[in-house]
């Protein structure tokens, strides 16, 4: 892992410093560094996942775990894009914000009108009525006043590196789409669900195109669940850090949705225990 990435991303994940990882260009290599540790972990114990997906970074470990994506390749992907969304963002600073309690349309429409201020656009459809917002900080700040105007529930600006799945993205992904030229794709050994498209996907030209949009492109994660849904996922296991990925799926599928999450071995072993059949996001 670490020579593929040029970082001590064992040290930097095991002993920080904080301000180190809170810095895109460590934080991603070091969040697919744990993810893929966790989804070895979940092998072992024989969780054999019938469809992958990724939010965000975690389509690069979905990639990989359905042998679309090489290990070595994924690591140095990751890491030149944490990298050059790093450099993205000195060139042209910008943030994110999150709107709750308005549609996707309504989103859009404010968008286009704080537009006029700055850049912005929706960059995560999350859930239904939870949509992030994506773009030059002027237009976002004339985003957040917009959403409080139209009655949002709750209109917040995140800590972030970049202005990630937005144009400001672009120059990043050029130079991604020139790295992943030398990629050895396979066909998935499962379907996986595009961020960039939401539905799935099933041939290794799919998954390299799907990577490459998805740098620049909103994150469809509604319909990429419901993408799953509709292909006969019932059961959900989101392998990783926190435990966000699990709360989207319900808010899509419902509160009582089978959905659990995993960051430790013994998770992993409590998943496997009450669950016969299992599938993995």
């Amino acid at each position: 892992m670490d020579e593929a990435s040029g970082l001590t991303v064992r040290q930097f994940a095991l002993e920080g410093p904080q301000e180190s990882l809170t810095r895109t260009d460590v934080a991603q290599p070091a969040l697919f560094a744990l993810s893929l540790a966790v989804t070895d972990a979940a092998r072992e114990l024989g969780i054999a996942p019938s469809f992958v997906a990724g939010h965000s970074l975690g389509e690069y470990t979905a990639a990989v775990s359905a042998g679309a994506l090489p290990l070595d390749d994924g690591v140095r992907l990751v890491s030149l894009r944490g990298r050059l969304m790093n450099e993205a963002q000195t060139e042209r600073p910008g943030t994110m914000a999150a709107v709750i309690g308005l549609p996707a349309e309504r989103v859009a429409e404010l968008c286009e009108q704080a537009s006029a201020a700055g850049v912005v656009a929706p960059a995560n459809l999350n859930t239904p009525t939870q949509i992030v917002v994506s773009g030059e900080v002027s237009g976002v700040e004339r985003l957040m006043e917009l959403a409080q105007a139209a009655e949002a529930e709750k209109v917040v600006r995140l800590q972030v590196g970049a202005a990630f799945h937005s144009e400001l993205m672009k120059p990043a992904q050029a130079k991604m789409a020139e790295a992943m030229e030398d990629v050895a794709w396979s066909d998935p050994q499962v379907p996986m669900a595009s961020n960039a498209l939401g539905r799935l996907v099933t041939t290794a030209d799919e998954v390299h195109q799907a990577l490459i949009a998805q740098i620049a492109s909103p994150v469809r994660w509604v319909d990429c669940v419901q993408s799953l849904v509709d292909a006969g996922a019932s059961s959900f296991l989101e392998i990783g850090p926190g435990r966000v990925v699990t709360g989207l799926v319900r808010q899509i599928v419902g509160m009582d949705a089978d959905a659990a999450s995993a960051d430790a071995p013994s998770k992993l072993e409590s998943f496997v225990s009450s669950r016969p059949d299992v599938a993995a996001t």
